[in-house]
């Protein structure tokens, strides 16, 4: 065999074996989900919306700094049109997680309810109906475009205005579906942290199961869906914890 036939399959078989790697690899990067964090979040709020970076970081840290003082003194706080947040807190004890059958249950410290018209956006099913709608519209803190421009003008002489408030806030939703429906999780967490911070959204797919009629104790099942989940921070567990 020729000196040139051994160069030529050696030049095949190293460059089979890069392929198969990077075929590989695109399958691990493509398997995993990707992640918004909180810089790229401001950037895309700024191009939706209009708007500067700095005025659409005022919006973002008025919302999450008014939500975690209205938890931490056990209140709940809505977003209008998008989630109500509230207090989870339970007292210490041994479970197990219902899906699983064996793990530890999922004790947020802070429980999120997508108001119906977020839930809607994103085409889930709310999952609570009526319940969700309440929290939605009686929760003791309500968090609007209006009261943005009030809580940015408090703190700075160069507060936003209500109508750039309300071009923020409405950027932020449509930001935060895209991400979701696009299977993306959405962290409005700390600049290298994405787990400290406010916290991280997600879409959270439950399985069909059987269930039972809280009134006649009758079995039923209970169909397949998907919810937003959201998993506080490090930062806003503390402050409610």
């Amino acid at each position: 065999m020729s000196q040139n036939d051994l160069s030529r399959r050696t030049v095949l078989r190293r460059g089979a074996i890069l392929s198969t790697s990077l075929g590989l690899g695109v399958l691990t990067m493509t398997g995993q989900t990707a992640a918004m964090n909180k810089a790229e979040l401001i950037e895309s709020m700024a191009s939706e919306s209009g708007l500067s970076k700095s005025d659409a970081k005022r919006a973002l840290d008025a919302f999450t700094d008014t939500t975690t003082k209205a938890l931490e003194k056990g209140d709940s706080a809505v977003l209008v049109g998008f989630g109500s947040f509230s207090i989870s807190k339970r007292s210490a004890r041994t479970g197990r997680n219902p899906r699983s059958r064996n793990g530890p249950v999922d004790d947020s410290p802070v429980t999120f309810d997508a108001c119906p018209e977020f839930a809607a956006a994103l085409d889930l099913n709310p999952g609570k109906g009526d319940e969700a709608s309440a929290k939605c519209r009686d929760a003791d803190v309500v968090i609007d475009a209006e009261y943005i421009a009030s809580e940015t003008g408090r703190r700075s002489h160069e507060g936003l205005s209500e109508d750039d408030a309300k071009r923020a806030l409405e950027a932020f939703i449509n930001v935060t579906t895209k991400a979701l429906k696009k299977g993306d999780r959405l962290s409005v967490g700390g600049r290298e942290d994405e787990n400290r911070g406010f916290g991280t959204f997600s879409i959270s797919k439950r399985s069909a199961r059987t269930g039972r009629n809280p009134q006649t104790g009758k079995e039923i099942q209970i169909a397949a869906k998907s919810v937003v989940k959201f998993k506080a921070g490090a930062e806003l567990s503390k402050a409610v914890n």
